[in-house]
């Protein structure tokens, strides 16, 4: 391990508080700009720049400034905090509607990578030498950073978490005496943010201070690492032998590929935090550190195994947003492997040589592909959108699976592209896939309204059962046509819209069960007239432990049902019915 980073000195810690108050009051401005509607608000992309220039280039300072901080370190923070303000302009411009869910869906995808660069950008800055006129990382000093900033994020997140309950109890210990202006005060966001921000910074300068306890916080990670490695190459290897007798099927089956992704992502950690910058092997019998050796070598078999569940699933669904993620967390996960294998096959015992130029150059490329993955290069919304239309083209994907809200919502502006096109060539044959596709291109988040006068609802009803031929009456489709303008989210999920005249009430008039097909789930509503006009209720089915609800839907659709009259008659109490239900 290097030496311990100094402490800041006192003006630092001065100018890192006052940094993270100004960070706060910025993020108090943005949340106040939320609650007023202003007109920052309705920018994606003003917002998603904001909050990346607020939360990166602050926190690069408040966890990476020391007494002994060079100038370079200072570059890469302000270089790093306009290249995550115009990365969060760009995914700003993605998003088609500019308010919630959309924002926050997009939002905290792009949040999470900022976090990740973040922290990558803290260690690698702080572990830049300038050495012979060449500039290098030291891998000791990478390895001692990430501990070191691991520990600080855990604790000081741990500090602000106590001092908020300390406010919180403050301010519900003196409500309960009836003096209710600590809770007034306490809970206003103006109050919150520079309490919470301070709070933070604090905490991050007191542990980075404490040299002592995160130096063995660091070695007792290090040494639990070691102990939990074998016991991990263990249940990788038991695992092998037993899908060599077992075969895949069960795995696929169960989806265990995702198990076995997330135990090599386990073993590739733990590897790291127990060997960390040793470069010696360590003090244990031979034949043991030579099955260890061999536990590590045979991994990526696993990756091979995760990575084969990943093909068959975009083989069979297509791209998504989740999926390219995947593929590119296997594809990393799989180089560090495979470099690890490689050194131990070729090096052997002195493998670990090898592991810090490994691990410095493939962080770097991994910084680099975050950073392309929120840019116009490796845009994976553009991606999905174009296979999963080349998908739908070919025939793979049933125009009937067309998921409109995910090409509109997760997609954003290349989802509606796409829908676009999709409603040109589709629309004609299929009328319900554009009414879907209207209802979700047309939608207006501000107050959940569809504005659909030009489409006609009757063109996507189809009416079923031993009464098909019934025309429904024209005041029912006034009313079907008004409940789809009413539901924005139904029509636009709707994958098949059906029909069922059925006569209930014995009033020898029918009424019509509207059966929707969602992604998941099945939508039921009852239409029936009364008081000269028509009404709706919803319909639920009794609980069943035999039949599913989509076998149930099925048998109605196929009228494989008896209608029976209610068991109990209602209550009335001067008006109001209290009714039994069966569940």
């Amino acid at each position: 391990m290097q030496k311990v980073i100094p402490e800041q000195t006192k003006q630092q810690r001065s100018w890192l508080l006052l940094c993270a108050l100004l960070q706060a009051l910025g993020l108090l401005l943005l949340h106040q700009a939320f609650s007023f509607d202003w007109p920052v608000t309705h920018s994606p992309s003003l917002v998603l720049a904001s909050y990346a220039a607020l939360l990166t280039g602050p926190t690069l300072l408040i966890y990476g400034v020391t007494a002994s901080t060079k100038r370079h370190f200072y570059v890469i923070a302000l270089c790093l905090s306009m290249l995550t303000a115009i990365l969060g302009a760009y995914t700003g411009m993605q998003i088609l509607y500019p308010h919630y869910p959309d924002l926050a869906v997009h939002g905290f995808s792009f949040a999470v990578v900022m976090f990740i660069l973040t922290f990558k950008a803290i260690i690698f800055a702080a572990s830049v030498e300038h050495h012979n006129n060449h500039w290098k990382v030291c891998y000791s000093q990478l390895i001692s950073h990430t501990c070191r900033l691991t520990i600080t994020i855990l604790l000081a997140s741990f500090f602000t978490l106590i001092v908020w309950l300390i406010v919180v109890l403050w301010a519900e210990l003196f409500s309960a005496i009836d003096i209710n202006i600590f809770k007034d005060i306490f809970y206003e966001p103006w109050f919150v943010y520079p309490t919470l921000g301070l709070a933070h910074a604090i905490g991050v300068l007191k542990v980075r201070s404490s040299s002592k306890i995160v130096n063995t916080a660091s070695h007792l990670i290090q040494t639990l690492s070691f102990a939990l490695l074998p016991l991990l190459l263990l249940l990788s290897s038991v695992f092998l032998i037993a899908i060599s007798f077992q075969g895949l099927d069960a795995l696929w089956d169960n989806g265990g590929s995702n198990l076995v992704f997330i135990l090599t992502l386990l073993i590739l950690l733990t590897l790291n935090l127990a060997f960390q910058d040793t470069k010696s092997p360590p003090n244990m019998p031979h034949y043991a550190y030579l099955a260890l050796l061999t536990g590590i070598a045979i991994l990526p078999i696993y990756l091979g195994i995760s990575g084969y569940g990943i093909w068959l699933r975009v083989e069979q669904y297509g791209l998504s947003i989740s999926r390219l993620w995947a593929i590119l967390a296997w594809a990393f996960l799989t180089f560090y492997l495979v470099c690890y294998s490689f050194c131990i096959i070729k090096d052997r015992l002195n493998w670990l040589q090898s592991l810090g130029t490994i691990n410095i150059r493939l962080g770097l490329l991994f910084i680099a592909a975050l950073l392309l993955t929120q840019s116009p290069i490796l845009n994976f919304k553009h991606l999905s959108a174009q296979n999963q239309l080349a998908r739908i083209h070919a025939g793979i994907t049933n125009v009937d699976d067309i998921d409109v809200y995910y090409f509109a919502h997760e997609l954003g502006v290349a989802g509606a592209d796409a829908l676009t096109e999709i409603d040109a060539h589709f629309a004609q044959q299929y009328p319900q896939l554009g009414l879907r596709i209207k209802a979700a291109l047309n939608n207006d988040s501000a107050n959940n309204t569809l504005h659909t006068n030009n489409v006609d609802i009757a063109n996507t009803l189809e009416v079923i059962g031993q009464h098909s031929k019934v025309t429904p009456p024209p005041e029912l489709i006034k009313t079907l046509q008004e409940f789809a303008n009413e539901n924005t989210t139904f029509i636009a999920n709707s994958t098949k819209l059906m029909l069922l005249p059925i006569e209930l009430n014995g009033d020898l008039q029918h009424e019509y069960v509207l059966i929707s097909k969602q992604d998941k789930y099945v939508d039921l509503s009852l239409f029936y007239f009364e008081q000269a006009q028509w009404l709706r209720k919803s319909l639920h089915f009794n609980h069943s432990d035999e039949l599913s609800q989509e076998t149930l839907v099925e048998m109605l659709i196929n009228e494989e049902y008896l209608v029976e009259p209610a068991k109990f008659k209602n209550i009335n109490i001067n008006g109001v019915k209290l009714q039994v239900f069966d569940y």
